[in-house]
């Protein structure tokens, strides 16, 4: 009976190992290829299924990294539904990320002209 538990933690460690193998792996390939790519995204492994998550910049960005992760071997399958692009909603302003402020001065238009 102890061997056969045995067996199973051990298989369960095996299993842990590999998945860390695998997402520092990803990781690293990452940060060679990109290194901001490699801080923005968020590898977890569980049995050979590499988990991407994050906000990238770009879809582009966000199709690298998945090739990026496909390239290691040993991954069984990609799931990258929580890496995100920055989305700007409808009638925002988006603003460059490090954009020094700039405030805009306009005439008021109800401003009253000076009596002399």
């Amino acid at each position: 009976m102890k061997l056969q538990s045995f067996d199973h933690y051990s298989h369960k460690l095996e299993l842990a190992a590999h998945d860390a193998w695998l997402t520092t792996r990803v990781k690293s390939a990452m940060a060679l290829a990109d290194p901001t790519l490699g801080l923005q995204v968020h590898v977890k492994t569980l049995a050979g299924t590499v988990m991407l998550s994050g906000r990238v910049n770009t879809h582009k960005q966000c199709e690298q990294a998945v090739a990026l992760a496909r390239t290691v071997n040993g991954v069984n399958e990609i799931d990258a539904r929580e890496l995100l692009t920055h989305v700007f909603t409808p009638g925002s302003f988006p603003t460059p990320p490090n954009a020094e402020e700039n405030p805009e001065i306009r005439p008021s238009s109800s401003a009253k002209p000076e009596d002399k």
